[in-house]
């Protein structure tokens, strides 16, 4: 696959050309190593990802249900204060309104369901390959929003990929540019002895964000 010039430049305004290079390169060499080490998702883990997402939003509902019961008691108390009358109806209408988006959800299209299940098949690939290439490569690990990165990984993978002539750089400067990118330090580590790749969905389901 070639990267042309013209697909660098066409880079949002602010982002570098550098950073532009890398979000094209990333994607195409992570699609190559997940064909090449067979680490597609399967059917089985496709399954198990929604298996989890439907017992996760099972309790959910329930949780959401009581909480809404015990609302609707507490606001028939006459002694409640102005201020916990008003926190305990805003708390009610939040659930109410969830549970509109859950009859909304129940009625989603099968087109929707399998566009959902396409993402995570997705997802599991790219834990998979997340953990892969951290056990082969090592590295520091980044703390992201949606788990741990293999940032050392990932740049030994790229620099991997470029020996091999699986990638091949034109321009020496946007080269080193990259490579500055994918060295640097991120700003939030996992300690080493406590790097975890198991996914969420091999995890017991956390409680919910309110008490029963």
């Amino acid at each position: 696959v070639v990267i042309t010039r013209d697909e660098v430049a066409a880079a949002p305004e602010g982002t570098a050309r550098e950073a532009r290079l890398l979000e094209l390169i990333w994607p195409r060499i992570a699609e190559h190593y997940v064909a090449r080490q067979g680490l597609a998702a399967t059917p089985a883990e496709e399954e198990e990802v929604l298996a989890y997402h439907r017992e996760f939003e099972r309790r959910d509902r329930a949780q959401r249900a009581r909480k809404l019961e015990e609302l609707d008691r507490r606001l028939t108390v006459d002694s409640l204060g102005p201020e916990e009358r008003t926190w305990l109806q805003e708390f009610q209408a939040t659930l109410r309104r969830l549970a509109l988006y859950d009859l909304e959800q129940d009625r989603m299209p099968p087109q929707d369901r399998e566009q959902l299940q396409a993402f995570l098949a997705l997802w599991v690939e790219m834990w998979k390959l997340n953990r892969a290439i951290f056990e082969r490569y090592g590295g520091v690990v980044a703390v992201e929003e949606f788990g741990p990165s293999p940032h050392g990984a990932r740049a030994a993978l790229i620099a991997d990929y470029e020996r091999q002539g699986l990638l091949q750089f034109a321009d020496t400067g946007l080269r080193e540019r990259v490579y500055a990118i994918l060295e640097h330090p991120p700003s939030m580590v996992v300690p080493s002895d406590r790097v975890d790749f198991t996914p969420y969905w091999k995890r017991p389901i956390p409680p919910s964000y309110f008490p029963d």
